[in-house]
């Protein structure tokens, strides 16, 4: 039997994910990135090159990971998703990076808003590797 579904409007919501995941927040952390790494789609209709992973582990905790090169078309899909994101993670946020293949400054862009929406409230991010002039552009530089 097949059901039909309306194509996704820019109101509707995206699901993310909640994996089962043990107590310890640091373990969750990292089976969450984990996972959303493994499970990463295709950032837009007809892009292999650049894929988001999402995954919840636990009440307002979110984890993202982008694989990938992004085109325009990806960091257009990012950003919609970003406000899905934004909402969900109240607590904290980690974002693994280390699958770009590269990041230009309209990508930059869209992961330092998301970052700077959550910090401003008063969630908890963690960029986990960066490429080294994203990190330098975002403050966080590499010893």
């Amino acid at each position: 039997m097949t059901i039909d579904t309306p194509a996704p409007t820019a109101s509707s919501r995206t699901l993310i994910d909640e994996v089962d995941l043990p107590a310890d927040l640091a373990e969750r952390r990292r089976r969450a990135v984990a996972e959303a790494v493994a499970h990463a789609e295709p950032a837009a209709t007809g892009n292999r090159r650049a894929a988001v992973g999402i995954r919840r582990y636990g009440p307002g905790c979110v984890a993202l990971a982008l694989r990938g090169r992004f085109d325009r078309a990806g960091r257009e899909r990012l950003r919609a998703l970003a406000a899905e994101v934004e909402r969900q993670a109240g607590t904290e946020l980690v974002i693994d990076l280390s699958g770009l293949d590269q990041c230009d400054a309209g990508l930059a862009r869209v992961i330092a808003r998301l970052r700077i929406r959550c910090l401003a409230r008063e969630a908890r991010v963690e960029l986990h590797d960066p490429p080294e002039a994203l990190a330098a552009e975002l403050g966080q530089f590499r010893l």
